[in-house]
C-alpha cells in the first residue's frame, strides 16, 4: 500500500517530519517555542493511550473522577480500551486518537492514560503540521518522554512531564499540575522526599529530560533533545545500578551531558541496590557528573512514585542545589 493511500485510509492526513529525512538530530530553536493555552475549570480534557494498556475499567473510572474533581470535562479516546499485544490498539489506532484530539477544537488538553512502551512507534503517523497549528497541553511521563521530545523537535510545542491519567494524583502531584498547567504560576518545586546535594551551586537553563531509559533511545534520532545549556532531569524504574551506569555512559559519550548547566536525578522506583562490592546509584552519579562541576541533586519528586511534579519541557528554570529545589523562570502556558 502506498504511504499516501495508507494515511488517507486511516484519516491521518499528510505528515510533515522536518528532521525525519536524515534521521539526525538538529538544534532546537528555543527562541520560538510555543506555549499552550492554560487549562481552566470547564475545559475538556481528552485521555489517550499512545503506548501501553490500562486493563481495569475501575482505573478509567478513577481517572475520570480525578480530572472531574479539577473541574474538567473528560472524554476518552476511541481506542483506549483496545488490545493489540502489549499495546492499547495498533499503531494506527493510537496515532489516530492523538491526531484527532490535537485537531479537535472542542478538546482543550490531552493526557496520556499511562506509559509503558509504544510512543516511538506512532511518530511516523503523527501529523506534526496539524499539531503545530493546534497547540494544546499534552501531559504524561515514562514512555511519553518520546512524545515530549518529538513535539519539541518537530513543532516547538512545550509539553509537560507530569502525571498520567492513571497516576495516583497525590496532593503534591495534583498541586504541581494545577500550579503549572492551570494557574500558569512559576512555582518553586520543593520535594516531599529527602533531596541530596551531590554538587552544590545555583544555575539557570532550559528544563529538559524524562525517563532515562527512554531518553537514551532518542540518541541519534530526529527527536534527540538539544541539551546544550540545559538543566537535565531524569528518573527511572526497575533498573539495576549497572544499567543506570551504562545509560549515563551512553548519554555522556553521545554528548548529551558535557554541555549541561545542571542535573537532577529523580526517583529510581524499585531500582535494586544490592550493596557489598557493587556501586550505589549515588556513586555512579558522582562518577559521571562531579567532573562537570555543575550543580547536581538527587531524590527529586520526578519519578514513577506517587508524588510527581509537572515539569514543562524547554522552559527556563533555576536549580538551587544548596536547597535541593528548582523553579520556573517563565510561565509554561498562556
Amino acid at each position: 500500500m502506498k504511504r499516501s493511500h495508507f494515511l488517507k485510509t486511516f484519516g491521518l492526513g499528510a505528515v510533515s517530519l522536518p528532521f525525519m529525512k536524515s534521521g539526525k538530530p538538529g538544534k532546537t530553536d528555543y527562541s520560538s517555542l510555543t506555549k499552550p493555552k492554560r487549562l481552566q475549570p470547564g475545559d475538556t480534557v481528552a485521555l489517550t493511550a499512545p503506548a501501553g494498556i490500562v486493563f481495569e475499567e475501575t482505573d478509567f473510572e478513577r481517572m475520570q473522577t480525578e480530572l472531574e474533581s479539577l473541574g474538567f470535562k473528560v472524554v476518552f479516546g476511541n481506542y483506549v480500551r483496545e488490545r493489540h499485544g502489549y499495546f492499547s490498539g495498533t499503531d494506527e489506532m493510537r496515532a489516530r486518537d492523538l491526531n484527532r484530539f490535537f485537531q479537535d477544537s472542542s478538546i482543550d488538553g490531552i493526557l496520556a492514560v499511562r506509559g509503558g512502551w509504544g510512543c516511538a512507534r506512532i511518530l511516523p503517523l503523527l501529523d506534526f503540521d496539524a499539531i503545530k497549528e493546534n497547540p494544546k497541553v499534552y501531559c504524561g511521563f515514562s514512555d511519553n518522554t518520546t512524545l515530549h521530545h518529538a513535539l519539541l523537535a518537530y513543532t516547538g510545542l512545550i509539553s509537560f512531564h507530569g502525571p498520567n491519567g492513571n497516576s495516583e494524583w497525590t496532593d503534591l502531584t495534583r498541586g504541581s499540575f494545577k500550579k503549572v498547567v492551570m494557574d500558569g504560576d512559576m512555582p518553586v518545586f520543593t520535594s516531599n522526599r529527602s533531596v541530596k546535594t551531590l554538587v552544590p551551586g545555583r544555575t539557570e537553563g532550559r528544563l529538559l529530560g524524562g525517563n532515562l531509559t527512554i531518553l537514551t533511545t532518542t540518541l541519534g534520532t530526529a527527536y534527540q533533545p538539544d541539551t546544550e545549556g540545559a538543566i537535565l532531569f531524569v528518573e527511572d524504574i526497575g533498573e539495576p545500578v549497572y544499567k543506570i551506569d551504562r545509560m549515563l555512559t551512553h548519554l555522556r559519550k553521545a554528548g548529551l551531558i558535557s554541555g549541561i548547566k545542571g542535573f537532577m536525578f529523580g526517583g529510581c522506583t524499585n531500582c535494586l541496590e544490592t550493596g557489598g562490592a557493587n556501586f550505589t546509584i549515588e556513586q555512579v552519579l558522582r562518577d559521571h557528573l562531579e567532573p562537570l562541576g555543575v550543580p547536581v541533586i538527587t531524590g527529586v519528586d520526578i519519578s514513577h512514585d506517587p508524588d510527581n511534579f509537572t515539569v514543562p519541557q524547554g522552559v527556563m528554570g533555576r536549580l538551587d542545589a544548596d536547597t535541593g529545589t528548582f523553579e520556573l523562570l517563565e510561565k509554561a502556558v498562556v
